[in-house]
């Protein structure tokens, strides 16, 4: 379980996001640890429950409320030979601006280098390079 504050408008079950750095005015913040320091930017998170706390913000005039959140599974798109359910690998993949797949390819939320593990093999993808993929939905690892 992870804990981060977010917009009341924005903290209910089920809300995803992906997590951001923070503005120059959160820095200063009594805040800035749980709201900003508790995710990884770039990281993609759902609210799993939100606690009836809240805090005033200079960024949100509404303020913002305690939420749990857990790191999102993701969709993406890797090499048939290596979609094997359980096993781990790391991300390094490259895609066509123009790719309608292009979402599974390149996803919010993982970056070239990251270490993950497949959850779950999907449909293959029709790769107008020739390659030969599959969407998978995987997790990261630390």
């Amino acid at each position: 379980m992870i804990l981060t504050l977010l917009p009341k408008n924005l903290a209910k079950s089920g809300f995803s996001f992906v997590a951001g750095k923070g503005d120059k005015e959160c820095k200063e913040c009594r805040f800035f640890k749980t709201c900003v320091e508790n995710l990884k930017e770039g990281r993609i998170y759902i609210v799993s429950s939100v606690r009836n706390i809240e805090h005033p913000c200079s960024i949100h005039d509404s303020g913002v409320k305690l939420v749990e959140v857990i790191e999102s599974s993701i969709e993406a798109a890797i090499p048939k030979k290596f979609a094997i359910e359980g096993s781990t690998g790391i991300f390094s993949f490259s895609c066509k601006e123009s790719c309608p797949s292009r979402d599974y390819c390149m996803p919010d939320g993982l970056i070239i280098g990251d270490k993950f593990e497949i959850l779950s093999i999907k449909e293959k993808i029709e790769c107008p390079l020739g390659h030969n993929i599959v969407r998978v939905t995987l997790k990261l690892k630390d």
